[in-house]
């Protein structure tokens, strides 16, 4: 198997990777053979397609940040996949999911298309939730591109796998999504927390009622999800809900029932009010607070790129507080 081993290239430098692994000029990842000598394979162009594509989950997405039409998007990404096949990366099959391979070889060239990409300060991946896409990064901090902030059609990864595998430079998550402390490759910089709230719609029975309990809450809703809420929040507003319906059947005071649809409480903050007018908060206290952290690579956590996002995000959450009640920035 084609082993590789990639220092961090010079101003201008191309790469190549070879059978004895000692960095060359070329523009392509490359193998070598006796007959025919080194073979140019994998491009940027390739892996660009791939990548954006395995992030950001459709090649209509990948297309606008590349600047390639559709079917290019598509040529590349099918060349990029037999490309790698070849090279002996495997792959998930029927559908590839590229940010899951365990194949050193191409880990390591996505690590150095990322140190191009922190070089030249361009092009830089931010994965965002969906409310600090609209609120936050609009408009987008000099140097980055992120994912779409489409309400409908969000797309669900994992971040963090992304992150690890370089796929992505950085990542604005919630609480649940954050990597532990003591992660490894990854650190944490917390830029915001206010209160979690139950919402409703604003036509719900509940909507304008104060001093509710939990078993009048229980009785007349039930759980359900914004398409744009990630996995890992979904599990853990699970949880909650799960102690919120527990305790409302340990009170006896009323008997639990499904509700016509319609009649849905879903967690959330005051921001996802900004972005969805339609729902609106209880007037029920909830002891967790939703946080809003910044998660990237350690190996690049004090680069200027980053330094400059965290500030930038810090203004303009700033900027939001009078528009959200209880959100408190983090030092």
């Amino acid at each position: 198997a084609l082993t590789a081993w990639l220092r961090p290239p010079r101003l201008n430098e191309p790469i190549k990777v070879t059978r004895s692994c000692v960095p060359q000029a070329s523009a392509t990842l490359s193998v070598h053979n006796e007959q025919s000598g080194s073979l140019p394979l994998l491009t940027l162009e390739h892996l660009s397609a791939l990548d954006l594509q395995a992030w950001l989950g459709s090649q209509r997405e990948a297309s606008l940040h590349l600047g390639y039409s559709q079917s290019q998007i598509s040529r590349k990404s099918q060349q990029g996949l037999r490309l790698l096949m070849e090279l002996g990366v495997k792959l998930n099959q029927p559908a590839p999911d590229l940010h899951h391979d365990c194949q050193g070889l191409l880990n390591k060239l996505r690590g150095v298309h990322q140190w191009m990409r922190f070089r030249d300060r361009r092009d830089l991946r931010l994965q965002s939730s969906c409310w600090m896409r609209h609120l936050a990064l609009e408009p987008m901090p000099e140097g980055w591109i992120a994912n779409s902030g489409d309400l409908t059609r969000f797309n669900d990864c994992d971040v963090l796998s992304l992150l690890e595998h370089r796929l992505i430079d950085a990542a604005l998550v919630t609480g649940p999504e954050c990597p532990p402390d003591a992660h490894p490759g990854l650190c944490r910089v917390e830029l915001s927390r206010q209160p979690l709230l139950l919402l409703v719609p604003r036509h719900h029975r509940l909507a304008d009622e104060c001093g509710l309990r939990v078993s009048e809450i229980a009785a007349n809703s039930e759980l359900a999800h914004s398409s744009f809420v990630p996995s890992r929040c979904r599990q853990v507003m699970e949880q909650l809900d799960s102690r919120l319906v527990d305790d409302a059947r340990r009170s006896k005071l009323c008997t639990l029932r499904s509700e016509p649809p319609g009649h849905t409480r879903r967690y959330g903050t005051a921001m996802t009010c900004l972005i969805r007018p339609d729902l609106m908060p209880l007037d029920f206290a909830i002891p967790h607070p939703a946080l809003d952290v910044l998660v990237v690579h350690r190996d690049w956590a004090d680069h200027a790129a980053i330094s400059e996002l965290i500030t930038v995000l810090r203004q303009r959450l700033d900027a939001l507080k009078p528009s959200i009640a209880g959100l408190e920035l983090s030092q």
